[in-house]
């Protein structure tokens, strides 16, 4: 007991030191595993760094700081640091420089107290022999996190003191001399055999030799189907696997290289924006002793639940309860006018026009219905004032030709009276020069005047800039640029007040090619616009129209759109190696993806939407009696299994001839691409 006079400050001091030893004593007789850290240690030893996990054990060089990891009997390494390692731009000019040429590198532990490593701190590059060294502080941490013990590298520049990092490659390239296969996300999903014996480069063309085609410059970059669907690649070696995330896609791509006959060079690529590297980027290491394509593609899934990429089609349902008559209903494409531009590449002066007024698609619906078809989903195309893909964002008014507002009003009702849900192909990045509102200050501006341009898809069809402004004529509108995505919007509003002041009110609505290419940059300063700007532009397109008009789609839909649409189309291709469906495996359960013979590949792709659980596009006229059959058996498999997930796809002969997915209830599909034949278990009713 303390004295009656015992003085306060006495008893605080007191009171101090017995909570800092009890502190001190109850740090000492807990192990960090008890509080929830990983079993993870640090070590230096003969130049190496060496982060020792249960499962993983990841080695560093300290000389050219090339990685290594030990995961159960495989074993994984990356490229060392090379001379192109990053571009930096000091006092107007840009060169490389090699990481592990720093002046200054500093290696230390780093504990975050859930992820465990080491921090790599850089600065003072050589710039030749009468330059002073480049002042750009690096930090790069390189960790092991949570039980599977993957490994998250981050990487953050300091660009107050002069230098900015314009691209950097870091974590660098895995070295894949004895990798079996590269499995990249582009398109729906491809397996890269490492002997692979065409010159290959996901988004540039092949000539008929078999070269990737000289004169395609479009550059790799995220969000662009052909590039990545999903922002994540992987690898298969025997029966072990690994996988890149890229937690930070937004500003990212990948180097690449695989010359005729291999080996693939893949890693990762971090570009700028708005000139500069602006923010921290991360990445994602996964490794599986045991693994496929689909393993990394569920471990992708998880990745996109827990990140809020994947909303399910039940969420999606709960939200807009329309699209919840949208499973297993086939999908019609009815175009109104095509009337090509004599400016357009595709122009053809002899099938350059055609006309189909509202009231002849209005006949052609009801033929349709009294055929049997008693429901289908019409999107309608052409409805612009001078035809499809002409003078966006100021299509309005319907084209007199066609019977303007009031045959536009009559296929409405139509459709409607019909019960065919409708919705219009609609159009908000191309800019075209005879939109009435066009006006160059909206156009996204590139960094320079330098050429070629690098805004897709320009860059494939042939292109041109003006000042710092690209500009292409390839589509029926002709010459055009691309709209800032901040100005799509309102563009949106305004269009679809004046259907609905003509009383026209679509259940919902598809939006072209912002799910299929990259969001644009704008560098006026009047109004910068960074990657992720664009996409928030472009998000509130889709936010709007689910809450003003329902049901929402896009074209190909990279994973960025997923939790904004509720269903994408097959354009993007299955891939031009061994195409496997990744994207389903990820994201059949979060969106639907139609499929119709009218695209590459004809009859094919029914049988590639069976086996994919797809939804059915149905022509308005002429389906052959196969195609029918075929398109009745989708809708019936989509109305199945559209809201289970695709569990697995397996390829049952070496040839991979037959192949078999399999879905959450229990139901297989298997397609024998001999015999042009698909078996579902249990058969549909």
């Amino acid at each position: 007991m303390l004295p009656k006079k015992f003085p306060c400050r006495q008893l605080a001091a007191l009171v101090f030191l017995l909570n800092f030893f009890s502190a001190a004593l109850f740090a000492q007789t807990i192990s960090p595993a008890d509080w929830g850290a990983p079993a993870v240690s640090v070590s230096h030893a003969d130049g190496k760094w060496i982060i020792a996990g249960k499962k993983n054990v990841v080695t560093l060089n300290d000389s050219d700081l090339a990685v290594s990891i030990k995961n159960g009997s495989a074993s994984w390494s990356m490229v060392p640091s090379g001379a192109k390692d990053m571009l930096v731009k000091t006092g107007g000019r840009e060169f490389y420089v090699r990481l592990a040429d720093a002046k200054k590198i500093s290696i230390v532990p780093y504990n975050t107290g859930f992820k465990t490593g080491v921090k790599i701190s850089l600065n003072d590059w050589p710039r030749g022999f009468f330059h002073k060294a480049v002042n750009l502080p690096l930090y790069l941490t390189v960790c092991l996190e949570g039980r599977d013990e993957e490994l998250v590298c981050d990487v953050a520049a300091d660009e107050q003191h002069g230098a900015v990092l314009r691209q950097l490659d870091w974590p660098t390239a895995l070295d894949a001399h004895d990798v079996d296969y590269t499995i990249l996300s582009n398109g729906r999903g491809n397996l890269l055999p490492r002997d692979w014996p065409k010159e290959y480069f996901p988004i540039r063309r092949n000539t008929p030799a078999g070269k990737v085609d000289p004169t395609d410059h479009s550059v790799l970059q995220s969000h662009v189907i052909e590039d990545w669907s999903m922002s994540w690649w992987g690898f298969q070696k025997g029966k072990s696997a690994m996988m890149v995330i890229c937690g930070t896609p937004d500003d990212a791509a990948y180097q690449f290289s695989h010359p005729a006959g291999g080996p693939t060079v893949i890693g990762l690529r971090w570009l700028a924006t708005l000139g500069k590297f602006g923010y921290l980027r991360s990445s994602r290491f996964c490794f599986f002793e045991e693994g496929n394509y689909v393993t990394l593609a569920k471990r992708y899934r998880r990745y996109a639940m827990d990140t809020g990429l994947f909303v399910s089609l039940k969420e999606k349902i709960a939200r807009t309860p329309v699209l919840a008559d949208m499973i297993g209903t086939p999908q019609m494409r009815v175009g109104i006018l095509h009337n090509q531009k004599e400016d357009s590449d595709r122009y053809n002066p002899t099938n350059h026009y055609e006309l189909f007024t509202f009231d002849q698609r209005a006949e052609q619906l009801q033929k349709l219905k009294a055929s049997g078809v008693d429901r289908a989903l019409v999107f309608i195309s052409g409805w612009a004032h001078l035809g499809y893909d002409r003078q966006h964002p100021d299509a309005l008014p319907p084209p007199e030709v066609a019977g303007g507002w009031d045959g536009m009003k009559r296929l409405a009702d139509t459709c409607r009276g019909l019960g065919y849900p409708f919705i219009f192909h609609d159009q908000y990045r191309d800019y075209y020069l005879d939109a009435p509102s066009y006006d160059p200050q909206f156009a996204i501006h590139e960094e320079d005047t330098s050429l070629p341009p690098k805004a897709f898809a320009g860059s494939r069809f042939g292109d041109s800039k003006e000042g710092q402004i690209p500009f292409m004529r390839h589509w029926d509108g002709g010459k055009q640029t691309y709209l800032n995505s901040r100005f799509q919007p309102g563009h949106l509003r305004k269009n679809y007040q004046l259907f609905f002041d003509h009383g026209i009110h679509p259940d919902g609505i598809y939006i072209d090619v912002i799910g299929y290419i990259p969001p644009d940059e704008d560098f006026n300063p009047e109004h910068p616009t960074s990657r992720s700007d664009a996409m928030r532009g472009q998000e509130e397109l889709l936010d709007w129209s689910r809450n003003n008009l329902g049901f929402t789609a896009t074209e190909a839909g990279s994973d960025w759109v997923v939790p904004y649409v509720d269903c994408i189309n097959q354009s993007g291709g299955v891939g031009k190696c061994i195409p496997v469906p990744l994207y389903n495996l990820v994201y059949h359960d979060a969106i639907l993806i139609s499929y119709g013979e009218a695209r590459n590949g004809g009859q094919k792709n029914l049988l590639l939407g069976m086996l994919c659980g797809g939804v059915p596009e149905l022509p308005v006229t002429n389906a052959g009696e196969k195609s029918l059959a075929l398109i009745k058996q989708m809708a019936a498999l989509h109305k199945r299994i559209a809201l289970v997930e695709m569990t697995n796809h397996e390829f049952l002969d070496a040839a991979r001839k037959k192949e078999r997915s399999t879905f959450a209830d229990g139901t297989t599909v298997t397609v024998d691409w001999d015999e042009h034949s698909v078996v579902v278990n249990p058969p549909l009713k």
